[in-house]
């Protein structure tokens, strides 16, 4: 995941859980987190634990966090954010246990001679998905997919195109929505087959390769763990465990779950 991307996925989660953004810089985001957001990325469930049993009035924390670590802010203290650090994972983690699915429209512009005529925004659902390759070894991606609910069209890094409009979870004055053609559950298929082709079309020399690993270790466990008539029950159950294990481990298998999704009411994306 590149930093611009990353950086995306963190605004838009900040977003969506009410925190607000004190200080945006190329190189860092300074943001006072919500209540909900302190209680995921924060750990002190003590102290949650303590204001609400005395009904005291809530203090979440700040955080600033950096994108550029060669220019990080002078009189702040910050964190690096990147694709693998333990805050970035909490994000992920929140993103996926709170199952939200935010609804957000397109800011319009200052006011212009043509700002008293009514717009139609167009439908668009957004989702994010985690793509993991995984066998002895794993690696990561995030993958991001626009479809237009009207006309079915399919944008691949969609999380890239949201990232030149300003974003309100009201509709603004003087905007109306558009009646999507297709439901969520179609938009869905549709991505989530353009998803499949995309795999499928991958290089797949990385599991040609943990094949032939898995195969070596189970003549390896076949070798020094040789299954024999004489065998109790107990050795034939630790001979399969071990098998499975190595199974478990080597077998290649690429995994898909769910990060983020949502509506984005837009004007125009193009």
């Amino acid at each position: 995941m590149d930093q611009i991307t990353l950086r995306s996925f963190t605004e838009r989660y900040l977003q969506a859980n009410d925190c607000q953004i004190l200080e945006s810089t190329p190189s860092y985001l300074h943001t006072q987190l919500s209540v909900e957001a302190d209680k995921d990325l924060i750990n002190r469930p003590f102290y949650w634990m303590y204001v609400e049993k005395m009904n005291l009035p809530a203090n979440p924390m700040q955080l600033c966090l950096v994108f550029d670590p060669e220019n990080p802010p002078e009189e702040r203290r910050a964190e690096h954010l990147f694709y693998g650090s333990p805050r970035f994972r909490q994000l992920l983690l929140s993103a996926r246990n709170q199952g939200k699915f935010v609804r957000l429209y397109q800011e319009p512009p200052r006011w212009t001679p043509s700002s008293s005529k009514s717009i139609g925004y167009k439908p668009w659902l957004s989702i994010q998905y985690l793509i993991s390759y995984v066998c002895d070894q794993k690696k990561d991606r995030i993958a991001s997919f626009g479809i237009d609910l009207q006309t079915a069209q399919i944008e691949p890094n969609f999380i890239q195109r949201l990232q030149s409009y300003k974003w309100t979870h009201k509709l603004p004055e003087r905007r109306y929505t558009l009646s999507p053609r297709m439901t969520i559950q179609e938009a869905v298929g549709e991505v989530e087959y353009m998803l499949t082709e995309e795999l499928t079309a991958e290089d797949h020399q990385w599991a040609e390769e943990a094949e032939k690993r898995l195969q070596e270790e189970l003549n390896q466990v076949s070798t020094y763990f040789p299954v024999e008539e004489k065998q109790t029950e107990e050795e034939k159950a630790a001979n399969t465990a071990r098998r499975r294990e190595c199974i478990w481990q080597y077998h290649p298998r690429i995994e898909i779950h769910v990060v983020s999704a949502g509506l984005f009411y837009l004007e125009d994306c193009k």
